[in-house]
């Protein structure tokens, strides 16, 4: 099964999770492999070019299979086209963080130092046209804020840099940033959704804390390749519907600051289309490349 992103990131974290208790009830395991790099391009033209027998599989999120068609020209494949979804695994929210040495306390302080201060912040992303790089450009875009873009190859060395101070802020998922959280060298102002979250009673929402309407999240789908025999599909998709309904791996989690969230085939296919639709909308709405 390839992944995206190297090991250690939010994708890879809840795959490994969630694999092993697939593999238990298909009695048959899984061979996880990192292609980090193009916002999991690399991997996913492994994966376009693998077979369709049903053994090898391709693990991603929001920003690989339902952005990266409309951001990078002449790809060898087409997730709708060629990709067709098993389930939907997960959902999470997205979160406002700066590092513990920025001057900005709360959400509507660093908006101000942002305006007052042009071009001094630099924000993270896990990528070039990833989602954590569309919410920073959609939270630019929609509060007229100069923030410098600064990309990495995965959210584990974005975060690790935002930890030490060499980038100042970063939205992204709270998961991989939890430990420097706690460890005080990194600040979450803000959670970007609709409601607080159980993991983070305390941090207000992006509504509450000076930026109304802006809400940013993530999904995961395990993927086959179009032509897949049905049969294997049948089997994998229940194979996940069962692993996802077990408390413990619920609660492992929900302890990553997501959520178990169960599509099967047909309804993560259309979510995935209107998903497609709607960051593409954005991105051209937005002007967003791939070269950030």
């Amino acid at each position: 099964m390839l992944v995206g992103f190297p090991p250690g990131g939010g994708v890879d974290i809840v795959a490994r999770l969630v694999l092993p208790r697939v593999a238990d009830r298909l009695g048959q395991s899984f061979v996880i492999e990192n292609r980090a790099g193009a916002n999991g391009n690399i991997a996913m033209d492994a994966f376009a070019k693998s077979g369709t027998d049903g053994y090898t599989l391709f693990y991603g999120n929001v920003g690989n299979l339902a952005v990266t068609n409309s951001l990078y020209r002449d790809l060898s494949f087409d997730t709708v086209r060629d990709f067709v979804p098993v389930a939907q695994t997960m959902e999470s929210f997205l979160v406002v963080a700066v590092s513990n040495d920025t001057p900005a306390r709360n959400l509507a302080e660093l908006m101000a130092y942002a305006r007052a201060n042009p071009g001094r912040l630099n924000g993270a992303s896990a990528g070039a046209g990833g989602p954590t790089h569309l919410a920073l450009e959609l939270f630019k875009r929609e509060f007229g804020l100069n923030i410098v873009h600064v990309p990495y190859r995965g959210s584990a060395p974005a975060i690790q840099d935002l930890a030490g101070g060499r980038v100042q802020m970063i939205i992204d998922g709270y998961s991989l940033m939890r430990g420097a959280v706690e460890s005080g060298r990194v600040r979450v102002l803000a959670v970007a959704s609709a409601r607080r979250e159980p993991l983070l009673p305390e941090v207000p929402t992006t509504d509450e804390a000076g930026a109304p309407g802006f809400t940013a999240g993530s999904w995961h789908m395990l993927m086959a390749l179009r032509g897949t025999p049905q049969p294997a599909l049948d089997r994998l998709e229940a194979a996940l519907d069962g692993a996802l309904r077990d408390p413990e791996l619920v609660a492992a989690m929900a302890q990553q600051g997501v959520a178990a969230r169960f599509r099967g085939q047909r309804d993560a296919a259309a979510f995935l289309q209107a998903e497609r639709e709607r960051w593409t909308r954005v991105i051209r709405e937005a002007g967003i490349t791939a070269e950030g």
